[in-house]
This record gives C-alpha cells, sequence and structure tokens, in this order.
C-alpha cells in the first residue's frame, strides 16, 4: 500500500485534492467514506481506511441495501486519509475531472483479519454509517473483462438490508451528509468561488464594511470553502456571535493559509489594526498587555480578513475583567467513548447544576466535546470561580468513577470523561458561540436545545454552510441567555465543599 500511484496522477498546483502522506499512527477505529464523483460518468468511490491509507474502489452504481444486487467495484489507487473529508470539484483536464460530493461516512470494523480478507480478495465488514450499516463484503473476482481489479460490494442479509426499489439508497438519499448539498449545487458553488481562482484571488470584495483580500482563496480546500466564504458567513451570524464575544478580551486562532496548514494563537494587538477592532488592556503573568475585542460584525469579518478563524473570548468583560460572568465546563471524552455516554455525562452536570439552583446552557465544540455554560453575576474573583468548578468536577470522578476522571492525561483516561474546570481561570478562554473552528469541513462551534441531544450533533454536524440557515428557521435554543440572573451564593459553595 502506498500514495505512489495517487501522487503521480495529479498536479496538486491546480488541483484542490490533498496530496496527503501514509500516516503512521495507528487508529482507534477505521473510518471509511463514499464519495458521489461526477466525471466522465457518475460513479461512488468506495474508501476504507486500512494501514495509513484509504482503499478505494469506483463502484459505478453505488452501493445497494439489497443483497441481490450485486454491485460492480473496480480496485482504484489507495488515497490518502485526508481525502476522506475532501468535497469540491476537481478541474477540467485534472485526473478525475468533476464534482466530488461526501455521501456517506462513519467507521467500519472488519469481521475477522482485514489485511489477510483483503491480500485473498475477501473482505468482510460491518458498516457503521449515517447512510449505510450492517454487514457487507467486498470479493474479487478477476472477471475475464477487467483482471484482478475487478470486486463486487454485496451487502449482507441483515436488520440494515432492504430489497432494492425506486432506484435505492442513492435515490433516497442523493445528498452530501456533510454539507447537505446536492452535486449540482457543489458544482455551482465551486463555479463561483474558485474555478477562475487565480484572478478571483487578486481582488478585494467588501463583506460588512470590510475589503476582504484574496477572497477566493480557499482555507478549507477539502470542503472547497474560500475566505469571501467564511466572512459571509460571520457577516451572516453577526446578530447571534457579537454578543458573545463583545467587550471581551480575544485569543484569536489564525490559520493564513488554511485551516490544514500552520496556525497559531494570537492575543496581544498588533501595532495596525482595524478601526473596528478596540484595543483592552490587560494584566498577565508577563505584565500589562493590550488585547483586542470585536464588538460588531465589521470587526468580526476584520479578524477574519487577517486570518483568524477561532475566536475565544474571557469568562469576563471589560468592565469587570477581574470577576467572571459565566461559567465553562468542557466535556473531554476519551476518543473510544461512544456518544451516549457523553451524553448521560452533560445531563448528570446538568442536574447537579440545576439541583445547586444555577441554569445551565449547551453548546457543541465542533470537536468531540460539548460545552456546558453558566451565565452568573459578576461576584466572584477568578480564584473562587475555578475552586468551585473544580470542587465540581472532583465530585463527580469521586461520586462517578465508572464514567468521570480528574486525570488531565489523555493516555490515562481510560474510557472516560475529563471535565475541564481550568477555562474558569483568569485570562483561560473558550471558543465563542458560533465561531468556525480550524478543523475540517469548517464546523462551528453551535448552542443546542438538550432535546437535540438525541443524535449526535458533535464534529462538523454543524457548520459555516447549514448554521446560518439553522438560525433563520429555529429560534435560538439560547434565547434568553442574556437575561439570566443568578448568582453563586455561600451557600453553593459551601455544598460543592469549596472554602478559600
Amino acid at each position: 500500500m502506498g500514495l505512489q500511484t495517487y501522487q503521480k496522477k495529479r498536479d496538486f498546483k491546480i488541483t484542490p485534492e490533498p496530496r496527503g502522506e501514509v500516516a503512521r499512527a495507528k487508529p482507534s477505529r477505521l473510518r471509511f467514506v463514499i464519495q458521489k464523483h461526477a466525471a466522465s460518468h457518475l460513479h461512488y468511490d468506495f474508501r476504507l481506511e486500512l494501514d495509513g491509507v484509504l482503499l478505494s474502489w469506483a463502484v459505478p452504481k453505488g452501493p445497494s441495501l439489497d443483497p441481490d444486487d450485486k454491485r460492480l467495484a473496480m480496485h482504484v489507487e489507495d488515497h490518502p486519509l485526508e481525502y476522506g473529508s475532501f468535497e469540491g470539484v476537481i478541474p477540467k483536464g485534472q485526473y478525475g475531472g468533476g464534482t466530488v460530493m461526501l455521501w456517506d461516512r462513519g467507521t467500519w470494523t472488519p469481521v475477522g483479519d482485514p489485511q489477510d480478507g483483503y491480500r485473498k480478495g475477501k473482505l468482510k465488514f460491518q458498516l457503521h454509517g449515517k447512510k449505510l450499516q450492517g454487514g457487507w463484503t467486498l470479493v474479487r473476482t478477476r472477471s475475464p473483462k477487467f483482471g484482478e481489479k475487478s470486486w463486487l460490494l454485496i451487502k449482507e442479509r441483515d436488520d440494515a438490508a432492504e430489497p432494492a426499489h425506486d432506484g435505492g439508497i442513492t435515490v433516497a438519499a442523493p445528498d452530501s451528509v456533510s454539507t447537505g448539498r446536492s452535486i449540482e449545487a457543489i458544482a455551482g458553488d465551486a463555479d463561483r468561488t474558485w474555478s477562475s481562482k487565480k484572478s478571483v484571488a487578486a481582488q478585494t470584495e467588501e463583506v460588512a464594511g470590510v475589503d476582504v483580500s484574496n477572497p477566493g482563496k480557499l482555507l478549507y480546500p477539502d470542503a472547497g470553502i474560500t475566505k469571501l466564504q467564511l466572512a459571509r458567513y460571520y457577516e451572516a451570524v453577526a446578530d447571534w456571535i457579537v454578543p458573545h464575544v463583545k467587550d471581551r478580551p480575544l485569543t484569536l486562532v489564525r490559520c493564513p493559509d488554511g485551516w490544514n496548514k500552520e496556525c497559531f494563537y494570537q492575543k496581544n494587538a498588533p501595532d495596525k489594526i482595524h478601526r473596528a477592532i478596540k484595543p483592552v488592556q490587560v494584566t498577565t503573568s508577563k505584565g500589562e498587555a493590550i488585547y483586542m475585542m470585536a464588538n460588531n460584525a465589521t470587526a468580526v469579518v476584520a479578524m477574519l480578513n487577517s486570518g483568524a478563524l477561532e475566536l475565544h473570548p474571557w469568562g469576563s468583560t471589560a468592565k469587570h475583567l477581574d470577576k467572571p460572568d459565566r461559567l465553562i465546563f468542557d466535556f473531554d471524552p476519551d476518543d473510544d467513548l461512544a456518544f451516549r455516554e457523553l451524553v448521560e455525562a452533560v445531563r448528570q452536570v446538568r442536574s447537579l447544576l440545576e439541583g445547586l439552583g444555577l441554569q445551565c446552557f449547551l453548546k457543541t465544540t465542533g470537536g468531540k466535546g460539548l460545552h456546558i455554560v453558566v451565565p452568573i453575576r459578576p461576584t466572584l474573583d477568578w480564584d473562587t470561580a475555578k475552586g468551585f468548578t473544580r470542587s465540581i468536577a472532583e465530585s463527580l470522578a469521586f461520586t462517578f468513577p465508572e464514567r468521570f476522571t480528574a486525570n488531565l492525561s489523555k493516555a490515562k483516561r481510560g474510557g472516560k470523561i475529563f471535565v475541564d474546570y481550568l477555562r474558569n481561570g483568569e485570562g483561560a478562554t473558550a471558543v465563542a458561540a458560533y465561531s468556525i473552528r480550524a478543523r475540517a469541513n469548517a464546523p462551528v462551534a453551535t448552542p443546542i436545545a438538550w432535546e437535540e441531544l438525541a443524535k449526535d450533533v458533535r464534529f462538523d454536524h454543524f457548520n459555516v454552510r447549514n448554521v446560518p440557515a439553522r438560525l433563520q428557521k429555529k429560534r435560538d435554543p439560547w434565547d434568553g441567555f442574556f437575561q439570566v440572573r443568578q448568582t453563586v451564593t455561600a451557600k453553593m459553595l459551601k455544598t460543592m465543599g469549596y472554602a478559600k
């Protein structure tokens, strides 16, 4: 297995596809992805992670849930793991030129030894995807017409199987599992944003009063998302994100060349900043410093224009820098922990907080965890806020040792959840509600209602393409957040065993 053939066929100065390298780290779970590919002929690329690459087959008719449908699957070159998050358009004239959609993805479990099965030409496995589940088999046929590259993709007879009808699963669920777009919409977005990339990148476009430089620059090449699209996202959600960052010192995560390139944190204001960005003096361990605040849409877009994808505000405002007005519980689960276990954990903490008399709110992070946020009156100093949240985290680990751990070490997490209270220290930050994350497919840290935990809403479930529409259709789950008036009392501190 290797990527020499894949890399030899492509000009990475032209195509947005990832160059990639063979991954060396052993994964905790094996991934699969199916990409709908409108090239010279429409087909579906079926990919299974194994030994650091994506084994790949082109399935002309796509997968079928009917065990009687034996679908031709032509074995093609291995692809890099990074390809598993690619959705966009391969330019005409390049190998495989056409539109690529993330049609399904998830994890897969081999039945037996996968290396041995692949070598012998019979690979059996279980799929755990959004569209495809259950048992499947890939079997090599060595047909006279196609030779050793010819395989068959066959659905096993189990509860996930269905008889063929009306074109099957590919007709019933035709759109992207990542962005919800059709194949035509993906092609149209690409035509508008980067098909003439060289000329567009040299221009500027005004968004929220800011001249966005290099608007056609791909900052999320895996999803075909440009700097201009990100600026328009922040403009679209300004009424929702600005209240969460206004009058607060910010830490920025800047990725000038894209989320998958070098990124770095920035706290101190540069000598020259956009007029909409407001300076604020803070005291740090190194002395006095000038940080930045974004008090309106123009400031948020100006920060994006400098390459800042993520905004991380303090838990206090400029008026009361020494007293936080929100507490944050960051649920950091072990990589192998099932989502249902995480859900039970956040519900337990919600019950504990409400038992103390504190109303709390929930948001996704764009990663594997969740945040519980508690708005409070700014009456505590930072040491007390940190001590109070630490006492809650340690109480959870003591009372429910099978679910929670007080050990910060990821290596020693062992199927448990670390409730990170460290975001409640002076100068600490947490990603803002509605901030973009510097991760594959441009996920967004999104406030959610508690009942939305019925399905896995982590990672890129919410992203820059679908959050603006969500906000127009759905009532803000945090409606009333800024009207909450509650105080952490001496009785609450005593109940949790905290004392200075």
